[in-house]
């Protein structure tokens, strides 16, 4: 399944392709993930001093995942966002894997329990 991505710009004078295809590249690897990612929204934005990533994943249920990274170099900025997407997104996963594989509880097996023996020098 395809995941579509969107890249915006806010406040921002330039709009280099460079960026875009830079930015498409890095999430087009969050695929692997989640399958259940519909799409993929990137939002960039310009401070005076530092630029910063938005990263809005939205999945077929549930709330959108949002991350955002801030640095003074914008290809910077886009490789923390990804690095935090990737994480939490990992992490998700792993917590479904975890739940669809949880091991049964074995029938007639209780806690630790005191049984006892038989012994009767005990009971003396």
């Amino acid at each position: 399944m395809d995941v579509r991505i969107s890249i915006r710009r806010r406040n921002d004078e330039e709009d280099e392709q460079e960026i875009r295809d830079y930015a498409t590249s890095k999430m087009e690897s969050l695929d692997r993930y989640n399958r259940h990612a519909r799409s993929i929204e990137v939002v960039l934005d310009a401070d005076h001093l530092e630029r910063s990533c938005e990263v809005i994943a939205h999945l077929d249920r549930g709330a959108p995942l949002v991350v955002t990274a801030k640095h003074a170099d914008v290809h910077a900025s886009i490789d923390l966002a990804h690095d935090k997407i990737e994480k939490v997104l990992r992490r998700l996963k792993e917590r479904l894997d975890d739940r669809r594989h949880a091991p049964a509880p074995t029938p007639g097996v209780e806690g630790d329990i005191d049984v006892p023996t038989g012994d009767s020098e005990e009971q003396e």
